[in-house]
C-alpha cells in the first residue's frame, strides 16, 4: 500500500437487513377527493330518498300474510289482557282493546291503498271495523262480500277447536253462535290461546325488563365512565385516520352492500324454492361484505386489525348492562313523544323468514350475531373513529349515529330509538376501547327485541 493514502473499509453485518416500506404510510397517505366523496354520498342519498321518499308500487309479496299473523296475536292478545292492570299492560307493551283495533284498520288501509290486499285483508277488515264501532260483523262481511260465497262456520269452528284459525273468525262465530247455537270446543279453545299468548308476553317481556332491573346497579359507573370517553385522548394508526377516509371507505363499503343485497334479492325471486341453510348463508355474507370490504381497505394484517379496532379487549359486563338500563329508561320518553306511530310497513317489521324453529335459528344468527359484528366494525370502529378524529367525540358520535339511523330505514320513534342507540354505542366504544364490548352489548339489545317478537308472533300456538 503506497503511502499517503488510506482505504475505509465499511463492515456491515450479515443479519442486517434493510427494512420494508411501512405499508399503513401509504393508506394514510392516500387522497380522497372532494368529488370523488361527493359522487358517492349522492349515489347513496338517491337510494334513502327512494326508500323515505319513493313512490310506493304495492309492498313486497307475504306482506299481508305477515301482517294478518300480526293483527291476529295482538287483537287475541289485547282482549286476554284487558281486564289486567295498566302498569301490566304497559310492561308486557300490550294495548287497549280499541287501540288495538284503530292500529290494525290502519294497517289493513295501507295494504288497500297499496292494492296489497286480498279477500281475506278484506274480511279481516270488515269484521275489526265493526267490533270497533259496536256493530254486527256478519253484516259487515256480507256487504265487502258483494254476492260472494257464505263463510263456511263448521269449517272455522274445525279450524279454530285446533289453533288455526283469527281472532276475526272467532268473532264470527260469536255472532253466528248467538243467532244459532253450534256445538264444538273452540270457544274453549280460543281462550286457551288467549291466555297462552298472555303468558308469552309476561314472561318474554318482564325478563327484558329483570335485565334492565339488575343494570341500573351498574349505572353510575357506566355514566361516569362514558363521560371520561369524551376527553380520552388515543394515540396510534386509527387516530390519523381523516374523516375523508372514514366516509370514502363507509361509502363504498355500503354502497357494495346494497349492489349485494339487490344481486342477493333478484336471484332469490328467480329460485323456486331455496334451501334454509343457503338462505342463513346468503343473509350472512351479505351482512358482513361491507366491514370485510372496510377492513380490507384500510388494515394489512388481520392481527392488527383486531388490534387496533379493540377487539381484543376484555369484555365489560358492567357498562354493557349499565348501558342496556340507560337506554330502557331513554325509550320510554321516545314512545311518549312519538306515541303509537309504528313501522311504515303492514306487517310492523315482523319477517316471515324467522317464522318457526327454523326461522328462529335465522333470526338469531342473522339479527343477533352477524347484524351486531358487521355494523359495529362498520360504523363505530371505523366511521364514529374517523369522524372523532375531525369533529370530536360527541359530535363525531352524533353524526355517525345518525347516519347509523338514516340507514336502517324507519320511521318517528324508530329513527329516534335507532339513532340513540347508535350514539350510546359510539359513547360506549370510547369509554372502553373495547370492541367486543360494543358487540356484545348490541348483541344483548337486538336479542332483547328478536327473542321475545318471535315467543310472541312467530312460535306455533300448541
Amino acid at each position: 500500500m503506497s503511502a499517503g493514502r488510506e482505504i475505509i473499509i465499511i463492515k456491515t453485518p450479515l443479519s442486517a437487513k434493510i427494512e420494508p416500506k411501512n405499508p399503513y404510510f401509504s393508506i394514510l397517505r392516500r387522497e380522497y377527493p372532494e368529488p370523488l366523496i361527493a359522487l358517492l354520498a349522492f349515489i347513496l342519498g338517491i337510494w334513502l330518498w327512494d326508500h323515505y321518499f319513493g313512490k310506493m308500487n304495492g309492498y313486497e309479496p307475504g306482506t299481508e300474510a305477515i301482517a294478518l299473523v300480526k293483527i291476529d296475536r295482538d287483537l287475541r292478545l289485547s282482549d286476554a289482557m284487558a281486564s289486567d292492570p295498566s302498569w301490566l299492560r304497559w310492561m308486557a307493551g300490550v294495548d287497549r282493546p280499541d287501540i288495538t283495533r284503530k292500529t290494525a284498520l290502519e294497517a289493513l288501509q295501507k295494504l288497500a291503498e297499496a292494492e296489497s290486499i286480498s279477500e281475506k285483508g278484506v274480511a279481516a277488515f270488515a269484521v275489526i271495523k265493526a267490533e270497533q264501532e259496536n256493530q254486527p260483523a256478519l253484516d259487515a262481511l256480507s256487504q265487502v262480500a258483494k254476492g260472494g260465497e257464505a263463510p263456511d262456520f263448521h269449517l272455522m269452528a274445525d279450524r279454530l277447536s285446533k289453533g288455526r284459525g283469527t281472532w276475526w273468525e272467532a268473532r264470527m262465530l260469536e255472532e253466528r253462535n248467538a243467532r244459532r247455537p253450534m256445538s264444538g270446543n273452540w270457544q274453549t279453545r280460543e281462550g286457551q290461546i288467549g291466555e297462552q299468548l298472555r303468558l308469552r308476553a309476561l314472561f318474554s317481556r318482564s325478563a327484558v325488563w329483570l335485565l334492565a332491573l339488575v343494570g341500573f346497579a351498574f349505572l353510575p359507573s357506566t355514566v361516569r365512565r362514558m363521560e371520561a370517553g369524551f376527553k380520552i385522548k388515543t394515540r396510534g394508526y386509527a387516530n390519523r385516520w381523516t374523516a375523508a377516509m372514514g366516509l370514502t371507505i363507509f361509502l363504498v363499503a355500503t354502497l357494495a352492500w346494497i349492489g349485494f343485497g339487490l344481486m342477493l334479492n333478484l336471484g332469490i325471486s328467480a329460485t323456486a324454492e331455496m334451501p334454509a341453510w343457503l338462505g342463513v348463508a346468503l343473509d350472512s355474507v351479505a351482512r358482513l361484505l361491507p366491514p370485510l370490504i372496510a377492513v380490507a381497505l384500510i388494515f394489512r394484517k388481520p392481527a392488527h386489525a383486531l388490534k387496533v379496532l379493540g377487539v381484543n379487549r376484555q369484555l365489560n359486563v358492567g357498562m354493557l348492562l349499565g348501558l342496556f338500563s340507560l337506554l330502557t329508561l331513554l325509550d320510554q320518553p321516545l314512545r311518549l313523544i312519538f306515541g303509537d306511530e309504528g313501522a311504515s310497513e303492514p306487517g310492523g317489521g315482523l319477517h316471515a323468514g324467522e317464522a318457526g324453529w327454523v326461522g328462529l335459528t335465522f333470526m338469531l344468527l342473522s339479527a343477533c350475531v352477524a347484524a351486531p359484528i358487521a355494523e359495529e366494525v362498520l360504523y363505530r370502529g371505523i366511521l364514529f373513529r374517523s369522524l372523532g378524529n375531525r369533529l370530536g367525540v360527541a359530535s363525531g358520535a352524533w353524526v355517525s349515529s345518525i347516519i347509523f339511523a338514516l340507514l336502517h330505514i324507519y320511521d318517528g320513534y324508530g329513527l329516534a330509538s335507532v339513532g340513540v342507540f347508535g350514539f350510546g354505542c359510539a359513547v360506549l366504544y370510547a369509554g372502553t376501547g373495547s370492541l367486543t364490548t360494543v358487540i356484545c352489548f348490541h348483541m344483548l339489545y337486538n336479542l332483547t327485541i328478536k327473542l321475545p317478537e318471535w315467543i310472541v308472533y312467530h312460535s306455533s300456538l300448541a
